[in-house]
């Protein structure tokens, strides 16, 4: 407890502006999943004596909602809250809006933590009790390793047909289809696993935010217009198939360029 109050004593005072020229632009508004106190103290201190939005969220789907709508460009999840699903953040990060949006975790200050997390795909790591300019320090470091990964991310692509997260299309050698940001984060999940069932739980998971009976109407509204846009965009060469009681699967038609498989997703598809 004395370690804790210390920490919050502790949190940066540095000029406003001295701050924010060491962070720059690239972080503005910062998403968080905290539950004590203390560390909302320090966190949200550290966050606007640099000139940072400290947006707060009861839950994971709440926040999940809030970075789909709004122009969050970094999350701070703690990880010692169980209902806080670190891994289940991540799956619908890579989805939804690729690594250029830190995700940052706190947790245990126990060696094994650091390496769990960093394992599991989070950007950066700081133990708690929190010190503020730590915290900040690794934002920035952060947002840099996401802007030059992005940079250097090309399209996934599968038998000519590729996904350009850019500009939120799907393209071929001959068409160009505009997708939604949903159909968007829909294709970019089958995509990646061309070939397998998708389940629609995970696609409630990572593309929704939500359980499956909430989601499970949208989902079949959307797999629906993604269907016609490959079609308008690949012909016969890929297709997207129900699996009833199960799922969906995208399908390169025999004969055609094996597809590129992405790393493996934080969760499971099936």
């Amino acid at each position: 407890m004395r370690r804790d109050r210390a920490a919050a004593k502790k949190s940066p005072t540095l000029p406003r502006s001295d701050v924010v020229a060491h962070c720059g632009v690239a972080l503005k508004r910062v998403a968080v999943l905290l539950e004590d106190e203390t560390t909302i103290l320090v966190v949200r201190t550290a966050l606007e004596c640099a000139g940072l939005q400290f947006d707060r969220y009861p839950t994971l789907p709440a926040l999940l909602r809030a970075v789909r709508r709004d122009d969050h460009l970094a999350v701070v999840i703690d990880t010692t809250v169980a209902s806080f699903d670190c891994a289940a953040l991540l799956a619908w990060r890579r989805h939804w809006r690729g690594a250029d949006v830190p995700v940052v975790a706190l947790g245990a200050d126990d060696g094994q933590t650091a390496m769990r997390l960093l394992d599991l795909g989070v950007d950066d790591f700081v133990a708690k009790p929190v010190r503020g300019a730590e915290l900040l320090a690794r934002l920035r470091a952060a947002g840099r390793r996401g802007a030059a990964a992005h940079e250097a991310d090309g399209p996934p692509s599968v038998a000519g047909c590729s996904i350009d997260r850019a500009a939120s299309a799907i393209v071929s050698d001959s068409s160009r289809v505009a997708l939604t940001a949903r159909e968007l984060a829909l294709a970019r999940v089958l995509f990646e696993n061309v070939g397998q069932v998708v389940t629609r739980t995970y696609l409630s998971q990572v593309v929704w935010g939500q359980d499956e009976a909430m989601a499970s109407r949208s989902i079949e509204q959307h797999v629906y217009q993604l269907r016609r846009k490959i079609k308008r965009c690949a012909g016969e060469v890929l297709s997207l198939r129900s699996i009833y009681g199960s799922g969906y699967l995208v399908d390169v038609a025999e004969g055609q360029v094996p597809p590129m498989h992405w790393p493996a997703a934080a969760s499971s598809p099936a």
